[in-house]
């Protein structure tokens, strides 16, 4: 697990270096833009709707326009999300092992599940035809 959250930590710390933007900013714009939006995309993709997709990007865009200050905001979020992450101590996981838990696998396995999804929804829709 540590090593896992190592690699992910340095990955990070790479876009902030690469991009200007502090860690903290990518963070929350990794992991509540871009890992939502492709869920949304996935299961818009799944249900043939694309008023999902649409109205997740027409939110965030509302919202990165009402937010005063991105980096303050970030600062923020992230320390709210160190402190959730910090609760599954009642379950005998320490930060770096709830982190790799909650940001990394259970999105992988909601993604492959989703990828599942769509490709037996298209295999359906395909023997339709």
């Amino acid at each position: 697990m540590q090593q896992i959250f190592d690699s992910v930590y340095r990955f990070l710390k790479w876009i902030s270096e690469t991009t200007g933007y502090t860690y903290r900013e990518v963070n929350v714009i990794i992991y509540f833009i871009i890992i939502p939006a492709f869920l949304f995309f996935l299961i818009s993709k799944i249900y043939k709707k694309k008023y999902i997709i649409i109205g997740f990007s027409i939110l965030v865009i509302l919202a990165l326009f009402i937010i005063p200050d991105f980096e303050v905001f970030s600062e923020k979020l992230f320390e709210m999300s160190v402190a959730f992450l910090n609760w599954f101590k009642v379950f005998g996981l320490n930060y770096e092992q709830a982190s790799v838990l909650i940001c990394v696998i259970i999105p992988v396995l909601i993604i492959v599940l989703l990828f599942y999804l769509y490709r037996k929804t298209k295999i359906i829709t395909n023997e339709l035809l």
